[in-house]
């Protein structure tokens, strides 16, 4: 979603969003002060190199074990302290499949707590595609245990006359995966569903390059791995993307690629413009949003370059 656009949505996100990043441990960021008198020439404090820098380590887990059985929580988290109708309107049937199905092997043998989340705070329109993706027996309980009367009872007329839709599920992502993180796919899942992420497609995708050239090329020691598995993501995700970056798979798992190998051997001011630049892929939707540094400022140092007026 392009900045004009999202100039509104910002405004009704902001209010949700400084306690989402409260939840996550994380202080909203200020505006920061020009210390340098130009972009791109190093750093005189270079930031500390957090391997998990999306949320801190108690919230994720230490082991892969608890990172992966830990994203239900991620998720619920997002829903819980965000807007849920505006989440799940930004949300395309793909994405919401993604979800459930990541949710529930994440959540297996435990009660589906986002179900209720949603069950409390959803319309029933939302809750009938909900029940598309995560079925319509587990929905349905959730809206008996959750929602109002006047929700339950148009949920439940909604269901009868068939209005469930169970959308193309989308498939596991193919190749390797972070051997002590998360998949791609459930940091853009987990981006989607947070502040900055939730206004487009873009924006996410932007978040995942940027968040995998900061973290995963050095755990995974190869940059092609992350550039495939993106590039997936963006011609599942966002074909408008696809077609700007490149229009074919190897253009565009090069351009991905070559972005996150920017980020990953630059510090400082000049990872701030590597950042940017992977911003600008996607037509920049995180440098035009509300909050330049990313959720959980996955993009803080293009937002420290920001703060110095570097790309006005």
């Amino acid at each position: 979603m392009e900045f004009r656009s999202t100039l509104l949505v910002a405004a009704l996100l902001a209010a949700s969003f400084g306690t989402t990043q409260a939840h996550a441990g994380i202080t909203p960021r200020a505006p920061h002060p020009n210390l340098l008198p130009s972009c791109g020439e190093g750093d005189p404090n270079p930031p500390i190199q957090d391997v998990v820098r999306l949320r801190p380590a108690r919230t994720l887990g230490t082991t892969p074990e608890e990172i992966h059985a830990k994203f239900a929580n991620v998720v619920e988290a997002n829903f819980t302290h965000g807007s849920p109708s505006q989440i799940m309107s930004r949300l395309s049937d793909k994405e919401l499949a993604g979800i459930a199905r990541v949710y529930k092997q994440s959540n297996a043998g435990r009660p589906p707590k986002l179900l209720d989340i949603m069950a409390s705070r959803l319309s029933a329109k939302d809750l009938v595609r909900v029940a598309g993706t995560f079925g319509v027996s587990d929905v349905s309980a959730a809206v008996q245990r959750s929602a109002s009367p006047s929700v339950a009872m148009l949920y439940t007329s909604r269901v009868a006359a068939g209005e469930v839709k169970i959308p193309t599920t989308i498939m596991p992502m193919s190749g390797p995966a972070p051997t002590r993180y998360m998949t791609l796919e459930e940091i853009y899942l987990e981006f989607r569903t947070a502040p900055v992420g939730s206004l487009g497609p873009g924006a996410a995708l932007s978040e995942t390059v940027i968040y995998a050239g900061g973290n995963l090329i050095a755990a995974w020691g190869v940059g092609s791995a992350i550039g495939t598995g993106i590039a997936t993501l963006i011609q599942d995700n966002d074909p408008d993307a696809w077609d700007a970056i490149g229009g074919t798979t190897a253009g565009v798992v090069e351009r991905v690629q070559n972005a996150a190998n920017d980020i990953s051997n630059t510090s400082g001011t000049q990872r701030g413009v590597a950042e940017h630049s992977a911003d600008g892929m996607f037509n920049y939707p995180v440098s035009n949003s509300f909050n330049f540094y990313g959720d959980w400022d996955v993009s803080d140092d293009m937002g420290n370059d920001m703060g110095m007026g570097c790309f006005n």
